[in-house]
């Protein structure tokens, strides 16, 4: 990495160095840029001028950084910095079994096991691991069903929303009627129990291409039968001949 073409605010540094010690002790800002420039090839001499700290101390720096690695940047001599957890792999991975989603939890042979069925309750659970970097996209995506890419932007929507507006699906449906209005419906009325009446067939593949025709739209079959389901015309099929056979020995 070369940066002799680079050049170095004063100022910025100044005002950038303050702003972070807000975050960092100032031993440890100083050991990551004498880190940083050692690594960037300046002579150790240099290093501790920049630093203003001598150069036995940079030599002393290097090698426990060398030895210790991360760690070493911290003040461990602060009695609230505390010892650097060693986090220990665990195979965590999950999969289906039956009606369950079961997560191994890699210890014990503990598991967390979580109905299927429940998939809002599954979601979270598994996006939660996600998040947290227990399973891959990958492995979670294929038990929920879903691409990795879907399963990447709801775990980014959990992180940052609670499960409520996050996995739960707010499609609520068509709740008006643009295709079928009330001249569609009262055509398909009037096919079908003038059809049913007189003995035409009267199948929803029938009334679509008449309805099609004398109202000058298109609408799919499938849309035709469920309104003819929703209208209760199917139910009516076997009784409205009786009814109109009783109708006329009245007259």
């Amino acid at each position: 990495m070369d940066c002799r073409s680079i050049e170095f605010s004063f100022e910025k540094s100044e005002v950038r160095i303050k702003k972070y010690e807000q975050a960092f002790r100032p031993m440890v800002l100083i050991r990551i840029l004498l880190f940083a420039l050692y690594l960037l090839g300046a002579k150790r001499t240099v290093v501790a001028s920049l630093v203003k700290i001598p150069e036995e101390s940079v030599k002393t720096t290097l090698r426990v950084l060398l030895r210790d690695g991360y760690p070493a940047l911290l003040d461990r001599r602060s009695s609230d910095i505390g010892a650097v957890p060693i986090k220990v792999p665990r195979n965590i991975s999950v999969r289906l079994e039956g009606q369950w989603c079961v997560v191994d939890l890699g210890e014990n042979d503990k598991q967390l096991k979580i109905l299927a069925a429940h998939k809002v309750h599954v979601r979270t659970i598994l996006l939660s691991l996600l998040n947290a970097g227990l399973l891959s996209t990958e492995e979670i995506a294929l038990v929920l069903g879903i691409s990795s890419a879907h399963c990447r932007e709801l775990a980014e929507k959990l992180a940052q929303c609670d499960v409520g507006s996050s996995l739960l699906d707010k499609r609520q449906g068509q709740r008006c009627d643009y295709l079928i209005g009330p001249v569609q419906k009262a055509e398909i009325i009037q096919q079908f129990a003038a059809r049913v009446a007189t003995g035409y067939p009267a199948t929803s593949e029938v009334i679509t291409a008449v309805v099609n025709e004398q109202t000058g739209c298109v609408v799919s079959d499938r849309t035709v039968r469920w309104h003819m389901n929703k209208l209760g015309l199917v139910s009516i099929k076997k009784t409205l001949p009786r009814l109109m056979e009783a109708l006329k020995k009245k007259l």
